[in-house]
């Protein structure tokens, strides 16, 4: 019979912030803490310039067309953090949206450009998402 555990918060016995986890086929264990996301964002920057939705994000940045900055609520350890991101433009048939790095991060902000990757033009798009994988400071 399975079982439920409800809970507010878990601790580490070891480490009170480390907590290991038995992965995907019973032979190795993966650190919670470090795989969990940090921080995440879905934005609109093509007509409104807002957060539609989010996690440890404080605000955007329109810098100009098609760069941005997010910047987390929490800061990150250092700037060797992970970002991951996407874009959509509202039609079906458009593809090739590339959103990368724009200028050096800080361990708050992250600085970004969103271009077409046929043309290589700075676009803003209409739906982005951004998630953030690290170290939290």
């Amino acid at each position: 019979m399975a079982s439920q555990l409800k809970v507010d918060t878990l601790t580490g016995v070891t480490t009170a912030g480390s907590i290991d986890v038995t992965g995907e086929g019973n032979s190795t264990t993966t650190n919670l803490q470090q795989g969990l996301c940090k921080a995440w964002c879905h934005l609109d920057l093509n007509t409104e310039n807002t957060i539609d939705d989010s996690f440890n994000n404080s605000s955007i940045t329109d810098s100009s067309t098609g760069r941005f900055l997010v910047t987390n609520s929490s800061a990150m350890a250092s700037i060797s953090y992970i970002i991951t991101a996407s874009a959509w433009n509202g039609n079906n048939d458009e593809y090739g949206r590339m959103i990368s790095p724009a200028l050096a991060r800080t361990t708050t902000i992250a600085k970004l450009a969103g271009t077409d990757s046929t043309n290589r033009t700075l676009q803003d798009y209409q739906d982005v998402d951004v998630m953030t994988h690290g170290d939290l400071a």
